[in-house]
């Protein structure tokens, strides 16, 4: 499992937001084989479990291949979250990019229409600053 550039700035930012590391990595065990997603944080609110969420990590660091990573990353995801599902988990998913690889994606229609229409649920990470700057939930009210 290779380590994204950007995956230290984003745990610092989430630890910063009160969460703390559960699993890293995450283990999801499919029918053939199993899968590493990047790891999972877990919320604690007076003393009890509040929440659990699974984290893939993906910089898109290369611009001119922005495209074709996010392809592969939406695949990934979507692998990722038929096992959960499957592993009777009830944890949510988010696929975690820095905040200028998001604005960049965001310009596109397609990708745009594609998260919407696919509810992949992204946290979006200031990795200079490490600071959450927002989570896009589609399993929350």
């Amino acid at each position: 499992m290779a380590l994204d550039a950007c995956e230290p700035a984003i745990i610092r930012a989430l630890e910063k937001d009160g969460w703390t590391i559960h699993e890293k990595p995450f283990i999801l065990r499919g029918d053939d084989r199993s899968r590493l997603a990047d790891f999972s944080v877990q919320r604690v609110a007076d003393g009890m479990l509040e929440e659990i969420v699974v984290v893939e990590v993906k910089c898109f660091a290369n611009p001119r291949r922005m495209a074709q990573e996010f392809y592969l990353a939406v695949g990934q995801y979507e692998y990722y979250r038929a096992s959960l599902v499957t592993e009777n988990y009830s944890f949510p998913l988010y696929l975690a990019m820095p905040v200028e690889a998001y604005t960049q994606l965001a310009q596109s229609r397609v990708v745009d229409e594609l998260v919407r229409r696919a509810e992949i649920n992204l946290l979006v990470v200031d990795t200079e600053v490490e600071v959450v700057s927002t989570w896009i939930n589609w399993n929350k009210p």
